[in-house]
Parts: structure tokens; C-alpha cells; sequence
């Protein structure tokens, strides 16, 4: 069965499901909500199994646009992939993403791509279905001193960032990435979707202004001990350091991770200077698998993609 087509009175299962899987109860008409909104959902939302008028396991599926070195093309994403604690080890999973696959390898993507952790059981699974690790995003940490940090020059400043800015990150972002390559264009009106959706928190995002003008932004969560930024955007290079700097001042006393990001990459110069610990790739993992006959060209794509320095990646693009 569909999410598009779940009727009502397997909504409460699939937000059970939801809860078990430690995300906030969803449901599908929020999704068919979303898609209308202009979420890049596939068009039968994601497939679900059914056990006794329950559902016991689910796929999603999205098709947001993929930019490389010979254009831009929508590919399959894997979401939600879940299975309840007492319906493990019965091949759900493998069913319904052997459905996906055959979905979308009739609607025309040539990859389905998944994001997942390589300690995880189910990366054995993905493994055995044909994907492969393509890229694993970098990270960054510094304490940072109670006095320390790099005063924020003249005429730049940091703001805290509302529902109402949701238009300008898009912009922000829309400008910073026109040239980049990954997960781009993201979908118009992703943020003013994810804040309503409450999948992100506007006072998360700080803006970077010079003068009265919007130049980047940082979505970081905070704690009593670590300011962590999931996502750190400039429209020029040149201000990457600009940004560090506003940063630091944020998290002074705590400890200052980048993760998700490639902003890491971008300001790899700047965060080796101020003494960062940096490692080039972590537990989470992209992972591809082709969809449909397999081209000699294909075994090289994603890594020429992801050595490419106009590539971008940030949490936002994790889907």
C-alpha cells in the first residue's frame, strides 16, 4: 500500500511508528500536506506494510534535484525507513525497497541515494541490495575560550533569524549555491515548509550581515556546552572567515562542532589556522545505488562528484 492512499484509519499506526523511531508522530496527511505544498515527494508518497490493519513498516520517497558536472536531473531518495520492534527480521524492509526500486525505475531517476550510519544493521541490508558508500560528510570541533574568538569586523553582524526570514535563507542560500554542484536547487520554500512543519526551529538560524545586507546564515543548535552547526552558508568565499568568526563569538566558553556541512571543506584554510580538529568524513554515510542498466561510466561518477570543490553539501540536504 501507498502513503498517497492510507486511509484515516491507518493514520494513528503510521505516527506509532513514527514515535518508535524516535521522530515526532508524522503521519501521512501531513505529507500529502507537504507535497502539495511543494515538497519534492514522490507522487505515491512511499510504500507501507500492512499486518493486521497496522502498519509494521514503511519506506519514503522523495525526488529533489540532483546538479552535477552534465546537469541537473531528479533522482529517487530514500526516507523513513522503518520496521516496528515486533515486525523486525520478516524481510520488510527488503520488501519494500525492492517495490521502491521498481517504482522508480519506471518513472525514469538513474540513482536512488539513501543516507544512513555505517554501524547501522540495516547499511548490511543496503549493501546487499546494490548501494555503496559514496560520501560521508566532514567534521570539525574546537573549544572555544570564554575570551577567545575573532572580534567580528566592522561592518558585519550576526542576527537570530525568525519565521519571516524563511524567504531570505532561501534567497541566501539560492545565490551562495548557483554555481556549486550536489543536492541543488534545493525546492522553493524548503524553509518556509520546514518551519511550519516544525522540522527546524527559525531561532536555530543566525543571519551574517554586512551593513544591512543579508550575506549567510548558520542553523546551530545550542546547549549549555556546544553550539552545533549542522549548516553554514556564504554567498562569497572571501566571507567564510566572517562567518567563523560570528561563530566563535556565539559558542565562547563551549565547545564549537561543525558536522554536515561542507563548510568544513570550504574553510578548511581558516579552521586549520584557529587549531580545529577536522576529520574528512564520519559515521553517516550517502549511499548510491544505480537505477536501471548499469553504464562503464557510472563506477566513477560519485567520485568525481564529491572530490569536486564546487560541491555542496549541508543537513539540510540530508534527506
Amino acid at each position: 500500500m501507498t502513503m498517497a492512499s492510507l486511509p484515516d484509519s491507518l493514520e494513528p499506526s503510521l505516527a506509532a511508528l513514527d514515535w518508535l523511531d524516535n521522530d515526532p508522530p508524522l503521519g501521512a496527511a501531513v505529507l500529502r500536506s507537504a507535497r502539495r505544498a511543494g515538497a519534492p515527494l514522490a507522487d505515491y508518497i512511499g510504500v507501507v506494510a500492512v499486518d493486521r490493519h497496522e502498519i509494521v513498516a514503511r519506506v519514503g520517497v522523495e525526488r529533489p534535484l540532483l546538479t552535477t558536472s552534465e546537469g541537473t536531473e531528479r533522482f529517487c531518495a530514500i526516507t523513513s525507513v522503518a520496521t516496528r520492534p515486533d515486525a523486525l527480521r520478516r524481510g520488510l524492509a527488503r520488501s519494500l525497497l525492492r517495490e521502491v526500486h521498481r517504482r522508480e525505475s519506471a518513472e525514469g531517476p538513474r540513482w536512488s541515494l539513501l543516507w544512513t550510519h555505517r554501524t547501522w544493521g540495516a547499511h548490511r541490508l543496503y549493501e546487499q541490495l546494490g548501494y555503496r558508500d559514496v560520501y560521508s560528510p566532514p567534521s570539525a570541533l574546537r573549544r572555544i575560550p570564554v575570551r577567545g574568538g575573532h572580534r567580528l569586523a566592522r561592518p558585519f553582524a550576526l542576527r537570530s533569524a525568525n519565521a519571516s526570514d524563511a524567504g531570505l535563507l532561501g534567497g541566501i542560500l539560492r545565490r551562495a549555491t548557483s554555481e556549486r554542484l550536489g543536492f541543488l536547487p534545493r525546492h522553493r520554500g524548503s524553509f518556509e515548509l520546514r518551519f511550519r512543519l516544525g522540522w527546524r526551529r527559525p531561532q536555530d538560524h543566525h543571519i551574517l550581515l554586512e551593513g544591512r545586507r543579508p550575506v549567510g546564515f548558520v542553523h546551530a543548535a545550542q546547549t549549555p556546552r556546544a553550539v552545533l552547526v549542522l549548516e553554514a552558508v556564504v554567498e562569497d568565499p572571501g566571507h567564510a572567515t566572517r562567518m567563523l568568526d560570528a561563530v566563535e563569538r556565539l559558542a565562547r566558553g563551549r565547545w564549537l562542532a561543525f558536522g554536515r556541512t561542507t563548510f568544513v571543506n570550504d574553510a578548511a584554510a581558516a579552521l586549520a589556522e584557529r587549531g580545529y580538529d577536522r576529520f574528512p568524513r564520519s559515521h553517516t554515510t550517502l549511499m548510491a545505488r544505480r537505477l536501471g542498466p548499469h553504464r562503464a561510466r557510472d563506477a566513477a561518477a560519485w567520485p568525481r562528484l564529491v572530490a569536486d570543490p564546487r560541491f555542496s553539501c549541508h543537513g539540510g540536504d540530508m534527506f
